[in-house]
This record gives C-alpha cells, structure tokens and sequence, in this order.
C-alpha cells in the first residue's frame, strides 16, 4: 500500500528536473521499422512525424499536441503509435508483439482508446481513466497493452494540460518507490485502479510540497516528480 503520508524525499527535491526537461524528453525512433511493423499487420499508417522515414525523434511536448486534438479512433491509434514509439525507444524491444495485440482487434481497440482519451480529456479521475483500458486486477483491456503503457497513453491524452492528473507509472518509477520505503509492497507488473489513484495523489502532494519549499511559479508539475523519480539514482 502506497503511504499518501510520506513526505517529499529529499533526493527527489534535489534532483528535480526542470518544466523544460519533461517537455523536451524526447526518444529515437526507427520509423521505418514501424511502418513496415504496420503494414505486415495490416493496421493503419503512422502520420505525422513517422511520414518522414528514417530516424526521428519525438519529445513528450509533441505528443501532449497529438493529445490536445478531439478524440476520435482514427486519432486514437496515432496518439497510441507515438506514446509506444516514445515509450519503446530505439530498440523497441517486443514491438512485434504489441502490434500483434492491436492487429487482433483493431476495432475494439480504436474504440477502447477513443473512450480513454474522452474520460482524460473530460477530467475524469485517474482510476476512472485507468478502468477503460485496465481491469480491476490490473490487466489490459487490449492485447499487449498492460498497465505500464497503458498510464502513457492516458498520460498524453490529457493534452497539454498545465498540471497533468494522469501520471506514467511502469515498474522504475514503482522499483523507485519502493526503495524509498513509500510503497514496501509495490510490484512492478500491474496495479489496480485505486493504487493507481493513490499513486497520482501521491505525486500531486509531492508537487505542492516542492512548489512551496522551493517557492516556485508556475507550480511543480506532478510529472516533475514522476520523472525525477525514473532518472534518480538511489
């Protein structure tokens, strides 16, 4: 259980990344190998940057802009190709795999999406957000798409939001937590809505108390934290 007492560590206010960090963090993509990946499956084509060839790289800011559009499902399945893309890296270790997820049931997949990017987009709650694509024991309501990713996808589907409510949690920033004792139990696979809640509650008092000792405006962002949480070294 994650303790919402604990106070902001110390390592992580010291180590607090800048506002430009997080909008800047940017990844190499392989975007030929996607749209081929594509292609084969026969799922539709990556616009936008991925138009291009080649390697290209795509920061967090550019997806928030992919995200601030209207939901639809076309849109909903290029939201998601670039937050795996920026998720997977270079490497985009077990690609084929995800891909193979969508390709099962394409449909159903632009459609679950589509319903998760309007609930982020309409101020839902975290756990309500995480419930259409997670299941109450932390499975994935599309194929391949587990909790880990699915947080990004709800991340960017915020929009450019200017205090995000809907935070990325994967298994570093939870083996982070747990090694500094705010979540002893935490695992590092799936989660269920209400330790995803907690979570983003966490992280949200963690930005307040930072915004006040630090005594900085514009607020902390809560993916401040988040990201110092990935980066720091403990």
């Amino acid at each position: 259980m994650i303790n919402l007492n604990s106070p902001l560590p110390e390592v992580i206010l010291n180590s607090l990344v800048a506002p430009s960090a997080v909008q800047n963090h940017s990844v190499h993509v392989d975007s030929d190998r996607w749209q081929k990946a594509l292609h084969e499956r026969g799922l539709p084509t990556a616009r936008g940057k991925f138009a291009t060839g080649g390697k290209i790289t795509i920061s967090r800011a550019e997806i928030f802009t992919i995200g601030q559009q209207i939901p639809t499902r076309e849109g909903s399945m290029q939201l998601l190709y670039h937050a795996l893309a920026w998720g997977l890296g270079m490497r985009a270790s077990w690609l084929h795999l995800r891909l193979n997820g969508l390709a099962k049931n394409p449909d159903h997949a632009a459609a679950t999406l589509e319903a998760s990017w309007t609930a982020a987009r309409s101020g839902a709650s975290p756990s309500s957000v995480y419930r259409t694509l997670t299941t109450e024991r932390g499975g994935g309501r599309i194929q391949q798409l587990g909790p880990a990713f699915g947080t990004k996808f709800m991340y960017f589907a915020e929009g450019t939001s200017p205090m995000p409510k809907h935070l990325i949690l994967d298994r570093v920033v939870a083996g982070k937590l747990k090694k500094l004792e705010v979540w002893p139990d935490a695992r590092t696979d799936t989660w269920a809505p209400g330790t995803y809640e907690s979570y983003c509650q966490l992280l949200k008092q963690w930005a307040a108390e930072a915004t006040q000792r630090l005594d900085v405006d514009p607020p902390v962002r809560a993916d401040q934290i988040e990201m110092t949480l990935f980066k720091v070294k403990l």
